[in-house]
């Protein structure tokens, strides 16, 4: 009777580790993504520095357990026309869970103008699956023009696309804003006129380039999940104060798929809104794909920088370092399995806090130095 019990208890052990180490082909995968693309033509005044633009960059991807994290981050000036790529990856022992983030830009002049075009946009995905693992993706994208002409105008046409791809009910956040940078050499006074910003979580913003040119021609937002309960949000404010162009707010709140807020003003007058109480429709036309942001600087104020930037993140909220069992809080169940299994190597041990092979002096300062966090 006793060997039956004990082979029972290791017959349930052996399943349980194989349920939760198992890879998506025996359990569903659940996925995140994001995909924010921002296409602009920037025309600026002649007393404007533009032979270069400067690029900033930040791709983070994180897997649990152990806690690892790969970021790949930087600013750097390039030549007029430019592009680049940068990226970041992890992946979870025995493949559990991985992410990647990538941050990417193209900038070209438009011929026979002062003006330059191109796109920059930030997209990851953060995948989970086996149990008790979690994956998170972040990237930003910003270009920044530089100018510092006093009381300069100019034009940006701006046109958003974002893709927010959700399932099992991860988060996505995307952000998309257009900034210039102002400085009064009277005062010294610097502050940032806010032209365009948009956020969103589970809708997408997709446009329709009929005619091939690279440019979209159409646009709707839809909204992802139906079947996901949860809340979603997108708001979109066109103002600043020195916007000369059509200015507006759109403001759409969702929970369980029932809309709880829609608000519009001004330029969004014409976009056809559900009412609180409905159900958010798959898809909302808009009647443009495109936004005017010409603008003039108040007078006495200099121009500094033309900042456009977005990015998005992906996924589950990481847990605080130290969290060896997974349950958000660093406490003495934490710090008693660090301690039991001290000493221990291997390439999966949930016990290895900082990813290194071996249970040891490091993971215990860790846990000890978070103690408390999450709780």
């Amino acid at each position: 009777m006793m060997r039956r019990t004990i082979w029972s208890i290791g017959l349930i052990a052996s399943a349980l580790l194989v349920s939760l180490f198992t890879p998506a082909s025996a359990q569903n995968e659940r996925c995140c993504d994001f995909h924010v693309r921002h296409n602009f033509r920037v025309c600026l005044p002649r007393g404007c520095q533009i032979p270069q633009v400067r690029w900033d960059w930040f791709t983070q991807a994180t897997v649990w357990p152990p806690l690892q994290t790969s970021t790949n981050s930087g600013t750097n000036f390039y030549p007029i026309p430019s592009a680049d790529t940068q990226c970041a990856n992890a992946v979870a022992p025995q493949e559990c869970a991985f992410a990647n983030a990538c941050a990417q830009f193209n900038v070209d002049w438009i011929p026979g103008t002062r003006c330059i075009q191109g796109f920059h946009e930030a997209f990851g995905r953060a995948c989970v699956r086996c149990r008790g693992f979690g994956a998170r993706a972040r990237a930003a994208s910003r270009i920044t023009i530089l100018c510092g002409l006093q009381n300069a105008a100019g034009q940006i046409v701006w046109q958003p696309a974002f893709r927010d791809t959700v399932r099992a009910g991860c988060g996505v956040r995307n952000t998309d804003p257009v900034v210039l940078k102002l400085r009064n050499p009277a005062t010294g006074e610097t502050r940032d006129d806010v032209l365009f910003d948009l956020r969103a979580s589970r809708f997408s913003w997709e446009g329709q380039d009929v005619d091939g040119d690279g440019w979209y021609d159409t646009a709707r937002v839809r909204y992802c999940c139906l079947d996901v309960d949860g809340d979603g949000y997108l708001a979109i404010q066109v103002g600043g104060e020195s916007l000369r162009a059509p200015a507006g707010e759109l403001r759409l709140r969702t929970h369980n798929s029932i809309v709880t807020e829609a608000f519009k003003s001004g330029l969004f007058d014409s976009v056809r809104l559900p009412n609180v109480g409905e159900q958010v429709p798959p898809e909302i036309p808009l009647p443009f794909a495109e936004f005017d942001l010409t603008f003039q600087v108040p007078d006495g104020w200099v121009l500094e920088e033309v900042e456009m930037g977005g990015g998005g993140e992906s996924g589950d909220t990481p847990p605080p370092p130290g969290d060896v069992n997974g349950d958000g809080c660093v406490d003495d169940a934490d710090l008693l399995a660090v301690l039991f299994a001290f000493g221990q190597s291997g390439s999966d041990l949930p016990e290895d806090v900082n990813g290194d092979g071996v249970v040891d002096d490091a993971d215990l300062l860790i846990v000890l130095f978070n103690f408390g966090q999450g709780c």
